[in-house]
């Protein structure tokens, strides 16, 4: 077995001029003699002086580790460790000296990849905190900018129509016109104002083209008389003729018109005639009983549409213009100022029983305003003229149904042709106060006059009864009933607490169904 201790390197150094980095070095050791065994004398080296210098002091282990040897003319590293390199051997005695294996060379240079017996320190652990937090930044940001990227061109996508955004079931219903409110809500998305107002003159010339007249026609009978005989129904004639007049408010440029239900009632055909004087003929297109409002519609382009503000916005004492044609087309487009007298004021329509909430006014309101416009000091409709205390005891009542309540009824009566979804009870009434009931002998309540309706009629409900409360909710005003009903829907089922004075019977338990308002007058 070979020992490094008995190695022995004859120091050849002769540097070549064609390669100033590498030393080549051969052995002289001669190769091994046949296998015999070890005796103590048969590892004996001498030593020259630069050897004996360079090796270690007494007592120590001569160093084991050696350059590893390059092969051939490639050079490279080759770590021997405890072993001699390939081509060295050693022997017990004195061998004849062979000549050395060329294919081996020792590179003075340390192997550049490989120190045995030597540990690395460890190297220093890179900060990684701010080029992470900056690298994290970055990705940030460019996730930013690709999302507002392609927000951006999916918003020109759906406005260039290439891609088709479907709304909703219940969207799928356009509001006939715009109402705009005073800007205070920056969140609210509903178009807002901001003007300060108008002069009353500026109102005027802006809203008088938007305000038409309406004409009733029917059909009436006419009866020869001669020297006082009547004649048979055949040689009778029958003729066309005005039977009313009224206003309207045009609110789109193709000739959409608002107006009273009460205006166009029984009406055999209807014309429309602007504020230049222009006569169309006019299509009901929809009316609705319970609000007193309809919609027609006329043949034209181009028209001047007035813009609606929001009822809500209004105050009282505010000062508004009612615009209409009193006594008809002969006294056309007349303006008459006044004052919000009261909001939200409670009147029940004397033929349906239905209660409205209305503005209350002082400007002039006479037959022939009904269906024309009260406008604001912003030159916008907050509200449709509808009627009036006619009385000798009053003076300056008038009445107008908000312009957020006429935006969804004519929005249904384009679309439907009647209001949808809207619930009644199904019967005919009134409201009965304490005093009034005291002296009759009856409950506070409503009053029913007659039950209307098949649904109505099946829940028991009786002409006469005093409905005392529905659910929960008592019954202490006109419009009790119709607010609460309100949220419902035709088909929902209310319980009625009813007193029965005939009878001598209080707090039945009745319920009822509720039946679809249509407000049609057929």
């Amino acid at each position: 077995m070979y020992d490094p201790k008995d190695d022995r390197i004859n120091d050849n150094s002769s540097q070549s001029e064609q390669n100033n980095t590498t030393v080549n070095e051969t052995e002289t050791a001669a190769p091994a003699a046949a296998p015999q065994a070890e005796t103590p004398s048969s590892g004996e080296y001498h030593y020259t002086a630069s050897e004996v210098k360079d090796r270690a002091p007494s007592g120590q282990q001569p160093a084991t580790s050696y350059t590893a040897p390059t092969y051939g003319p490639q050079g490279g590293s080759y770590s021997s460790g405890p072993y001699a390199a390939p081509g060295a051997y050693a022997s017990g005695g004195d061998q004849p000296q062979q000549q050395p294996y060329s294919a081996y060379t020792w590179n003075t240079q340390p192997a550049p990849y490989y120190h045995p017996y030597q540990q690395q320190p460890p190297k220093p652990k890179k900060k990684r905190g701010a080029k992470f937090g900056l690298k994290l930044l970055a990705a940030v940001l460019a996730c930013c900018v690709v999302s507002l990227g392609s927000v951006g061109v999916f918003a020109a996508f759906i406005q260039t129509g290439v891609i088709d955004v479907e709304s909703p079931d219940d969207a799928s219903k356009t509001a006939a016109f715009t109402i705009y409110k005073q800007a205070e809500d920056s969140e609210d998305t509903t178009p807002t104002v901001t003007q300060e107002g108008m002069t009353a003159q500026e109102i005027a010339q802006k809203l008088i083209p938007s305000v038409v007249c309406v004409q009733n026609y029917q059909v009436t009978q006419q009866m020869p008389w001669y020297l006082g005989t009547a004649y048979d129904e055949e040689e009778s004639g029958s003729e066309v003729s005005p039977a009313g007049e009224g206003s309207g408010v045009i609110f789109s440029e193709d000739g959409y018109i608002v107006t009273n239900q009460h205006v166009v009632d029984g009406a055999t055909s209807l014309k429309v005639v602007t504020s230049d004087g222009t006569s169309y003929e006019a299509q009901l297109v929809g009316e609705d009983t319970q609000t007193d409002l309809a919609v027609l519609k006329i043949e034209a382009q181009g028209l001047t549409p007035a813009e609606f503000g929001s009822s809500e916005d209004l105050q009282v004492a505010d000062e508004v213009m009612a615009i209409g044609n009193p006594g008809g087309l002969q006294l056309s487009s007349s303006v008459t100022m006044g004052y919000v007298s009261a909001l939200n004021r409670a009147v029940t329509n004397s033929e349906t029983g239905y209660t409205l909430n209305c503005i209350q006014t002082d400007a002039a309101i006479n037959p022939g305003n009904s269906g024309g416009a009260l406008v604001d000091m912003n030159g916008h409709v907050v509200g449709i003229n509808s009627s009036k205390i006619a009385a000798v005891d009053y003076e300056g009542l008038g009445f107008a149904i908000p312009s957020d309540t006429v935006q969804p009824v004519v929005s249904d009566l384009i679309e439907y042709g009647y209001v949808k979804d809207r619930p009644m009870l199904g019967i005919t009434g009134q409201y009965v106060d304490r005093l009034s009931a005291g002296f009759y002998g009856l409950s506070q309540g409503y009053y029913v006059a007659e039950v209307v309706t098949d649904n109505a009629k099946a829940s028991g409900l009786q002409q006469y009864d005093v409905i005392t409360a529905i659910d929960d909710t008592q019954v202490t005003s006109a419009s009790t009933i119709s607010n609460y009903i309100a949220n419902k829907k035709p088909g929902d089922t209310v319980t009625l607490t009813v007193d029965r004075a005939l009878a001598g019977e209080e707090g039945l338990k009745i319920n009822l169904v509720l039946s679809e308002n249509s407000g049609s007058s057929n």
